[in-house]
């Protein structure tokens, strides 16, 4: 016993984090750690200018596809009209493949032979390529080559080429650029990328020699971005420049990028420097050829070592924790974050990247599973451990009572308002949850709703939903943020960050309705859909924009948008819970079901619509557990012809809750 204590123990508990952590529990979060400590935004470099195509150009110059390549020739010839101050290099981030007019082709290869030092845009069509051998598959690429397109043959003949080809992480976000690709399987057809080839050509022109960074063994770099967006871009468009409205000594001796900057060209990315905005593609070039020029080449340290180095340090670690009082185990603890965040930092000065998160995560779990094994060796009697047992289920009962009497429940709240009629219902997944609802008259003639679900479940879930019920209701009680719901889930955000040790969120759905009119006004933070159904008509999902979640990042701003509810409109909101309600077959309910079951019951008062939504989740599901907790709201406006004779003041509306009221 003394031995497994010892050492295998502390060996089995390091294996068990390092898996979890190899098996990427901590991909998502571990990547948005590493865009907030890495991806610091600096100052654009002198020597890169961007041309763009944008909204002005296209109202001058008509939609862009009516433009010919006369414009794009234009735009050369205006560049190359004063042969002492041509660019230094000219990159178009735009595919010109195949032939058009032949006179339009030979004015832009002339055009662009004159200028000299141009680099132009080729495109790489990746896909699924099978190798049969006899009949017989012998291998699967999954990232193969099925086409190439590169500029037409003029324009190909006087200009280098590079690939403009983008590929963003699982999550949608622009951490990597894919340095070459060989369109015929062979180094010698190598063709790098445009940004690669604009700064190689850019050095040469100094002397100077272009230094690759390190890829990964599917071609890709990690892009150390500098600029945010738009802070390239100095709104010189290209009609400017054809028109001759900007200064020769603007571009003269410095690298020009020629490409979309307008939101209808569909070239925009979410990148790791600023994730609120998208980025124009031609400023991602721009980013990536001043990180070449100025040598900041990161480097992405492979998984494998790291794995190797954490076990080591986890196995260390866990003999430590065993040995050492709790308290002495937590300051070791705290250590090993304070060492893993140094050492990240040290690393990437260097020029590694590295996983900021994994050692300081295998350090809270193998502490927590310290304090468990010196509460289980204290424990010397099942006896004992029994009577734990039942004290914390009273607990768990107890804080079950306590989060449930925190949610209205008494129906219909406001008996006296007959300009709408609301219900909501929460069943939690455990004996707490996460979810919560909540609605109160802010003044006369405004009433607040909200719901939400909080990350995780149980006891943590339940305390951080009672702290977040609070704070919202408080907020949106407050004068000073005008009935805003985005002010209010802005200042709530900001409360929830600033004490959030343990990372938590929240997702958030408030709507403040103008009893008088009608309006309701709404945001959206991480949440799940509303659904809406105007008199007359259906329900169907409003597709409101998002904001990022409660709780998430401290900075994060918020948008509200307005809808105009009609007598008899109703609007439906729930949690995720009733569209991820599993089956035996691990089928999910889905929002297509949720929306058959709000039209079979839409004609019915709110109540009516949330019971046959669960009578239809319910037969879904049949005997399957319930993994997550179920949480629905529906309004029905009446409109504010129909007030009741029992006036509410603004005094009762900032009172007591609904439930206080009987």
């Amino acid at each position: 016993m003394k031995l497994f204590k010892k050492y295998v123990f502390p060996i089995a508990a390091a294996l068990l984090v390092t898996g979890l952590v190899g098996l990427g529990v901590l991909r998502r979060v571990d990547r948005w750690t590493q865009d907030w400590l890495f991806q610091r935004p600096g100052s654009p470099s002198g020597d890169i200018v961007i041309i763009g195509i944008d909204e002005d150009a296209l109202e001058l110059l008509g939609p862009y596809n009516t433009w010919d390549r006369n414009i794009m020739a234009s735009a050369l010839e205006a560049l190359a009209a004063d042969p002492d101050k041509k660019p230094a290099v000219t990159a178009i981030d735009i595919l010109y493949a195949g032939n058009s007019t032949q006179q339009a082709d030979d004015r832009l290869a002339e055009a662009a032979g004159n200028l000299g030092n141009v680099v132009t845009a080729s495109m790489a069509q990746f896909g699924e390529k099978i190798t049969w051998e006899n009949g017989r598959a012998t291998s699967v690429s999954t990232s193969a080559i099925l086409a190439y397109e590169e500029p037409f043959e003029a324009l190909r003949s006087c200009t280098r080429q590079g690939h403009i080809n983008a590929m963003m992480d699982v999550d949608g976000v622009m951490r990597h650029g894919l340095l070459y690709v060989e369109p015929d399987g062979t180094e010698e057809s190598r063709v790098y990328s445009m940004a690669c080839e604009t700064a190689r050509t850019f050095l040469e022109q100094k002397g100077q020699e272009l230094k690759l960074p390190k890829v990964s063994k599917t071609g890709h770099f990690y892009i150390p971005f500098t600029v945010r967006p738009g802070n390239y871009y100095d709104g010189v468009s290209i009609a400017m420049l054809i028109s001759g409205q900007v200064p020769a000594d603007y571009w003269a001796g410095k690298i020009v990028l020629i490409g979309p900057c307008a939101a209808a060209l569909q070239d925009t990315y979410f990148t790791p420097i600023d994730k609120g905005a998208q980025m124009y593609g031609v400023e991602i070039q721009a980013n990536v050829v001043q990180s070449l020029l100025e040598n900041r080449r990161k480097t992405e340290v492979s998984d494998l070592p790291q794995l190797i180095a954490l076990f080591l340090i986890c196995a260390a670690a866990m003999i430590l924790f065993l040995r050492m009082k709790v308290g002495r185990g937590g300051g070791l603890c705290a250590g090993l974050i304070v060492f893993s965040a140094l050492l990240t930092f040290i690393l990437y000065k260097a020029g590694f990247v590295t996983h900021p998160l994994w050692l300081p995560f295998a350090a809270i779990i193998l502490y927590v599973l310290a304090l468990a094994a010196h509460y289980i060796s204290a424990a010397k009697e099942r006896q004992a451990l029994a009577l734990e047992k039942e004290r914390i289920e009273a607990e768990l009962s107890l804080a079950a009572r306590i989060q449930l009497s925190a949610l209205p429940k008494e129906f219909p709240p406001f008996p006296e308002r007959k300009e709408f009629d609301l219900f909501a219902s929460m069943t939690p997944a455990k004996e707490v949850g996460g979810d919560f609802y909540d609605f109160f008259l802010i003044d006369d003639d405004h009433l607040g709703m909200v719901i939400a679900d909080v990350s995780g479940k149980g006891v943590p879930a339940s305390l951080f939903m009672m702290v977040s019920m609070a704070l919202i209701r408080h907020a949106a009680m407050n004068e000073m943020y005008e009935k805003s719901p985005a002010k209010v889930l802005q200042v709530v955000n900001r409360q929830i960050c600033s004490r959030n040790p343990e990372g938590m969120f929240v997702t958030v759905w408030l709507g403040v309705l103008q009893i008088s009119t009608g309006k309701l006004t709404a945001s959206n933070a991480g949440h799940e859909y509303p659904a809406l159904k105007q008199a007359g008509e259906e329900f169907e999902l409003f597709k409101d924009r998002h904001g990022f979640v409660l709780g998430g990042m401290d900075m994060t701003r918020y948008r509200e948008y307005e809808l105009q509810l009609q007598p008899g409109a109703k609007v439906f909101v729930y949690t995720d819970g009733v569209a991820e309600a599993a089956n035996a077959k691990d089928e999910l309910f889905g929002t297509q079901r949720m929306i058959e079951a709000l039209h079979k019951g839409q004609d019915g008062t709110p109540e009516e619509i949330l019971n046959v939504v669960r009578t239809d989740i319910d037969a879904f599901v049949g005997n399957a557990p319930q993994f997550d907790d179920l949480t629905m709201l529906c309004l029905q406006y009446n409109g504010a012809s129909v007030r009741g004779t029992v006036p509410v003041t603004t005094e009762e509306c900032q009172g007591d809750s609904p439930e206080t009221k009987k």
